[in-house]
């Protein structure tokens, strides 16, 4: 593009220069061609292109004192996001719901303050060449706001604060004070509130509304979620509130106003509330694996499933993000399909409620405790972290402990053996939460509840690996089993501490 404009000025000097030089052949000092024009500064650039001639205007009409001209005419390190004049003649029949008008037309001074907001929208105080665009990222123009920009089968695709789509058809036009690309859309920044978008949105979202009204003490977490935030919600559908219904009542036929009962407020307040986190977080930045904290307390996690972005909640249960990055004037809304629901079990509930997959670590952890002490603490507040060995992977140490091929984990549980089984259940236990996706990379030794004891622990491509005191080798089979108090982690054998 760059190439392009500087032929089309190139050419228009040549013919200026000859017709004011008329046709002398002899003298070749008047017909030789002016140097290569270098580049100019914004607004000259702007000035110099006849397809940005409505974005001129536009400047000069919102200037006070000129000085949005000063500004992109001044030394400095500027990107601007240049409209068409198309791009301004479509905003311009938008705004007036006139299918003749023109861009002309909104320059008006009623108007003055709206396009200037929208020019500035449109300017970063840095230069961003194209190879530098933070893809999927929040970018923060001169106005405040936000837009993000996708790479879309390898162009460059704006998604502005009123989530409207426009092209870059041109990069990298550089100016002595900056960068200018070429839009085919003009941007404009968001004017609806995480509530109003919702509102706005109907039918979609009637249900998350009206839960939002009901759980409300006072239309708190309505007025919440209309202040500045910035805020993040998980907006789930209202086929996933009538799913909902139906998993809480036990009714195939219920529908979400059965559960908006007096009854039930204190619980839709706390589900609301545990799909608000309160801060900005855009597709791009999610952060996978890792614990996220909603505004009601506890976690939940987002894993990448197939490309996709799937929400592991509290109990386990999953939900696909259907639609992502719906931006708003506080924050950004993320559509789920499945209601999320806050953890309702301790480690050791978790522990009972998968049997019979860990009925013999639960008869240990009983066995082992001084006046049920183990099972006390990991029935806490936590947050732990437990390594939870399978039934099969107690048999396994039985067998290994007795030297006898038929043994299996009750073997073990006698009184001779209580201190060597609580030692070893300490072992598998952290007093702090780790999730597969926060181990690290580089063997790391661990400190488990058992002190003077440690295990080295690492992740890669093949999963995460403990190796024991003993160098005894454990794999994670089932990561992230969410709880209330914590995260249970299955593995396939018991870890033992060194001797």
């Amino acid at each position: 593009m760059l190439r392009t404009l500087r032929h089309l000025m190139f050419g228009a000097l040549s013919v200026g220069l000859l017709a004011a030089c008329g046709s002398d052949d002899h003298n070749p000092a008047q017909t030789a061609p002016p140097p290569p024009a270098g580049p100019k500064s914004i607004v000259a650039t702007a000035q110099a292109t006849p397809d940005l001639s409505s974005l001129v205007a536009a400047v000069q009409f919102a200037s006070n004192n000129g000085d949005l001209v000063t500004l992109l005419d001044s030394p400095g390190t500027l990107t601007v996001f240049a409209p068409s004049n198309t791009a301004f003649d479509n905003l311009a029949k938008a705004l007036t719901g006139n299918t003749n008008a023109r861009a002309a037309d909104i320059l008006i001074p009623a108007n003055k303050e709206l396009v200037r907001t929208v020019l500035q929208y449109h300017v970063l105080t840095s230069t961003v060449k194209a190879a530098d665009i933070p893809f999927g990222k929040a970018i923060t123009p001169a106005a405040g706001g936000i837009f993000k920009i996708d790479n879309v089968g390898g162009k460059p695709v704006i998604t502005d604060g009123r989530n409207q789509k426009a092209n870059i058809t041109a990069t990298d036009i550089v100016a002595t004070n900056g960068v200018v690309h070429l839009v085919d859309k003009v941007l404009l920044p968001a004017d609806k509130s995480i509530v109003q978008t919702a509102v706005a949105s109907a039918p979609q979202f009637t249900n998350l509304v009206a839960a939002l009204g009901f759980a409300s003490n006072n239309n708190d977490l309505v007025t919440l979620l209309s202040g500045t935030g910035p805020f993040t919600v998980f907006a789930p559908t209202n086929a996933a509130f009538d799913a909902l219904a139906k998993e809480l009542t036990g009714n195939t036929n219920a529908v979400a106003a059965d559960i908006l009962v007096p009854a039930n407020k204190d619980l839709v307040r706390a589900v609301l509330q545990y799909h608000v986190v309160t801060s900005r977080v855009l597709a791009a930045d999610i952060p996978v694996g890792k614990a996220i904290s909603p505004a009601a307390g506890g976690i939940f996690k987002i894993d990448i499933v197939s490309g996709a972005p799937v929400i592991n909640d509290g109990r386990n249960r999953k939900a696909n993000i259907t639609a992502t990055d719906v931006f708003n004037t506080n924050g950004v809304i993320h559509v789920i399909d499945k209601v999320l629901r806050p953890a309702d079990k301790t480690i050791v509930q978790t522990a009972l409620a998968a049997a019979p997959e860990f009925t013999s670590l639960v008869a240990a952890l009983q066995f082992a405790s001084n006046n049920n002490d183990l099972v006390t603490t990991l029935s806490g507040a936590g947050p732990f972290t437990v390594f939870a060995p399978t039934n099969a992977a107690f048999d396994a140490l039985a067998k290994e402990l007795t030297g006898n091929a038929n043994a299996t984990a009750a073997a073990i549980l006698v009184p001779a053996n209580k201190e060597l089984v609580r030692n070893i259940l300490l072992y598998h236990v952290l007093s702090s939460r780790v999730l597969a996706a926060e181990v690290p990379t580089a063997a790391t030794a661990i400190q488990p509840l058992l002190a003077g004891k440690t295990f080295s622990i690492i992740a890669n491509s093949a999963g995460v690996t403990i190796t024991d005191g003993r160098a005894r080798t454990a794999k994670v089979i089932a990561a992230d089993v969410l709880t209330s108090n914590g995260v249970i982690h299955a593995i396939d054998k018991v870890i033992l501490p060194a001797p």
